[in-house]
């Protein structure tokens, strides 16, 4: 027997073997200190302190699977402006569908279905993409304003500016 040892950052698998077709199981998942550390390198932050996943486990009468449940993170950002470690709480919910069939033609039209291998699904990994996903792309410490930077001619300037130079001066030249 050979054993397969998995890389992430937070590996969950759950057996789906016990849950009967059309019936549904509720599970608890939470990061440890050391996982919410990794997940925090990946994601770039500069700190997590709690990853907790509640969902549900859906057999469908088909063989199929679904998740859905919510995603909660305590997560500590860089300001966009001044670069001040922001706080933030992030709330997510989450659905995804696991199947073990092949030909599975619904999956063309929904997001991607994520394989169910030897009757385990691997939870984690979407954990993760999720909670990334939910994050304040632009986190910005309270009070703190962008200041733009004008020339010091006071010129307009980029692209669209070389631009309308450059059409100015083929006006002026008679063009």
């Amino acid at each position: 027997m050979t054993e397969t040892t998995e890389t992430g950052e937070l590996v969950r698998h759950v057996n789906v073997t016990d849950i009967e077709p059309g019936q549904r199981e509720f599970m608890t998942f939470e990061a440890s200190a050391e996982e919410c550390v990794a997940i925090a390198a990946r994601l770039k932050l500069l700190s997590m302190s709690s990853f907790v996943a509640e969902i549900y486990v859906f057999r469908e009468l088909s063989g199929d699977v679904s998740i859905f449940g919510d995603l909660s993170a305590e997560v500590e950002q860089a300001c966009v402006v001044s670069l001040e470690p922001v706080r933030d709480s992030i709330d997510a919910s989450i659905m995804q569908r696991y199947t073990d069939r092949e030909d599975d033609e619904e999956a063309e039209d929904e997001d991607p279905v994520e394989p169910i291998i030897e009757d385990e699904i691997e939870v984690g990994e979407i954990f993760v993409q999720n909670i990334s996903l939910a994050l304040n792309p632009y986190p910005r410490a309270p009070g703190v304003e962008f200041e733009s930077i004008a020339d010091d001619d006071e010129e307009p300037a980029g692209p669209f500016a070389a631009l309308a130079q450059l059409r100015d001066k083929g006006e002026k030249s008679g063009k």
